[in-house]
């Protein structure tokens, strides 16, 4: 008997703020404080005459740390501009792999992957596996490749259920110190429509019955002409060092990153386990990645080495990144949905659409104690902004008293026995050629419209975006 019950709804995202005057952060404020402190210095100390000429700087200075472009400060944004521009004038944007530079180097990849190296262990009872070492950091990663099952035909308690239980392994992970992140990616894959017809003619049985050859004929006739392949893995990242009184040595290491990958409990939230990704597996979703022109080989690639997984040219522009045979453009996760949602508020941007799409979702678990602090120090921020306003005599906005009240109600969930997650959202498309670039970027960014999501162009970090999705552990601003 099938349920009728309407699915849940999902929301109370925010944004970490800390306290300040108004809409402004703590940074903000000091900022604005601060520059306004030093020009009276200036004048009691330099006379009247200095400060009025250095006002228009004091007034340029709380314009950059106050005002916005595209959801982003305009300080942080010119900052951001600025590294970049150092770093193409150093050639650090531009990478030339070992057909190009054949020497002995220790780092083959570019960029935030040249630390890492690929591990090919074996594990008892359950076969091998491929490990991607940071060695700048000592964080290992290991990946999944999961089926998940669609919920486009289940009623509203099994997509509740998945929920739940997804909910449950991001809280569980909490429980365990050594982790550090997990990433969950789904790419989609363009084919052409032949696929389908190819598969259905390699397998049908000549002397079958005609009834049945004309059926699948049908199929195949009235099918789309346009198909993808949705490939989705789970990639667990861990910090062995975490929780040991003297540093493990390598094996051990992977061992404790093993135990942890194998306690992961996805089955209850609608997906299973396929394989544990090798090593050839892992070196054949980087290549592709950045060669899309590879991806039809099927042989080979237990062969290469991470020192082939990597591009053999690539250079990092402003807004896109070039590498081999394509050009990708990556954004990040400006603005989660503001109201309740439901489950499949995604669905559109994880369908397929005209061009290589990789959707990556990352989460951090703030361990217990951390997750308390973190949440009361929200709390007593979101505190101070009301009071400022009450002595201000300002009516506090809607918004305002809504991020009150997901604080406090975060606060309240986590004393009750709740994890804190931390949410980030990374999305890459890729093309074959540059002239396709603004048709992929309108594409995503409606997409992520009807996903009630704000992305916005990582500008000045392409090519570390690019590497999100890539199963190597990679989790920006980590150190």
């Amino acid at each position: 008997m099938t349920s009728t019950s309407a699915p849940r709804s999902y929301g109370g995202w925010r944004a970490t703020r800390s306290a300040g005057l108004g809409s402004l952060d703590g940074r903000q404020t000091f900022t604005v404080l601060g520059t306004i402190f030093a020009l009276i210095m200036i004048g009691f100390l330099a006379g009247t005459k200095i400060a009025v000429y250095l006002l228009p700087v004091a007034v340029l200075i709380m314009v950059m740390a106050v005002a916005r472009r595209d959801g982003v400060l305009i300080f942080d944004s010119g900052r951001a501009w600025l590294r970049w521009r150092w770093a193409e004038w150093r050639t650090h944007t531009l990478y030339l792999g070992q057909v190009f530079t054949p020497v002995d180097r220790p780092w083959h990849l570019p960029g935030v992957l040249a630390a890492t190296r690929l591990l090919d262990v074996h594990d008892p009872g359950r076969g091998r596996c491929g490990v991607v070492w940071n060695q700048r950091t000592g964080q290992m990663s290991a990946t999944v490749l999961l089926s998940p099952a669609g919920l486009l035909l289940a009623d509203g308690e099994v997509a509740n259920r998945h929920v739940a239980s997804w909910g449950a392994l991001l809280s569980a992970l909490a429980d365990d110190a050594s982790i550090r992140h997990l990433a969950a990616t789904v790419e989609l894959v363009p084919e052409p429509g032949t696929r389908l017809g190819d598969h259905v003619a390699a397998r049908q049985d000549p002397a079958g019955p005609a009834l049945a050859r004309q059926v699948l004929g049908e199929l195949v006739a009235t099918a789309p002409r346009a198909s993808a392949q949705v490939r989705t893995r789970l990639t667990l990242t861990c910090d062995p060092s975490i929780g040991a009184s003297t540093p493990r040595q390598v094996p051990d290491a992977v061992a404790e990153l093993l135990r942890s990958l194998n306690g992961l409990a996805v089955g209850a939230a609608g997906a299973e386990i396929v394989q544990r990704a090798s090593a050839s597996d892992l070196i054949r979703l980087v290549r592709s990645a950045y060669d899309p022109a590879s991806e039809p080989a099927t042989e080979g690639w237990n062969v290469l080495g991470w020192q082939d997984a990597g591009p053999v040219h690539a250079r990092e522009h402003y807004d896109y990144y070039r590498h081999d045979g394509g050009y990708s453009i990556s954004w990040v996760l400006q603005e989660a949905p503001r109201q309740q949602v439901s489950h499949d508020v995604l669905l559109r941007l994880l369908s397929p659409g005209r061009f290589r799409r990789r959707v990556s979702v990352l989460y951090r678990t703030l361990p217990r104690d951390v997750a308390g602090t973190v949440l009361e120090n929200e709390v007593n921020a979101a505190a101070v902004r009301g009071e400022v306003a009450r002595r201000a005599q300002r009516t506090a906005t809607a918004r305002e008293r809504a991020d009150a009240a997901r604080a406090a109600r975060a606060a309240a969930e986590e004393a009750a026995g709740a994890g804190l997650v931390q949410v980030s959202l990374y999305v890459t498309a890729t093309v074959n050629n540059r002239a396709e670039l603004p048709e992929a970027r309108r594409e995503v960014e409606q997409a992520a419209g009807h996903s009630r999501l704000r992305l916005r162009p990582a500008y000045g970090g392409q090519a570390a975006a690019f590497t999100v999705g890539l199963a190597c552990g990679v989790y920006p601003g980590d150190g």
